[in-house]
């Protein structure tokens, strides 16, 4: 008789622990489906960082400055016409007259440019005369950064 009563709590036993790894496995499952909605988050690609022609092109970066009571606005562009990579480098010089910036002198000088390395992260700017560096450059849609000839600048596109 003790045999016959064994027999039914041998069996529910085995399908407690039968319920048991079918819970561990559900949780399993649905950590695993749980982490990979997660991974599908939209994370910009390599390609979104990246510095590149297309985005340093076609726009005219501006700075401007205050350098002995006057207005200095600096201004670059690059461009490539036939294979060749060219910008030019513009500053524009206002006085206070009246309490109204007035445009006094603008000196404008051309220039060939490449990429540095391959990361695109430098620019070597070439006047025929003197070569001057952009490094640690950052491009985005509408700032340029990084450091032109050592000293710290931001430019906006205009």
């Amino acid at each position: 008789m003790n045999k016959k009563y064994l027999e039914p709590v041998s069996i529910i036993n085995s399908i407690r622990k039968y319920m048991k790894i079918s819970d561990g496995i559900k949780i399993a499952l649905l950590l695993t489906v749980w982490m990979g909605f997660n991974s599908c988050e939209t994370y910009y690609t390599d390609d979104y960082f990246r510095n590149s022609d297309a985005k340093l092109l076609g726009k005219l970066w501006e700075r401007q400055y205050i350098i002995d009571n006057e207005l200095c606005t600096h201004q670059l562009t690059f461009g490539i016409t036939s294979g060749r990579r060219q910008g030019i480098e513009t500053f524009i010089y206002q006085r206070k007259i009246y309490g109204k910036w007035e445009t006094y002198l603008r000196e404008s000088y051309n220039f060939d440019w490449k990429w540095t390395d391959d990361a695109y992260e430098g620019i070597m700017i070439d006047y025929g005369i003197d070569v001057l560096y952009f490094d640690n450059v950052w491009i985005r849609d509408y700032y340029l950064s990084g450091y032109f000839e050592g000293e710290e600048v931001t430019f906006r596109a205009n």
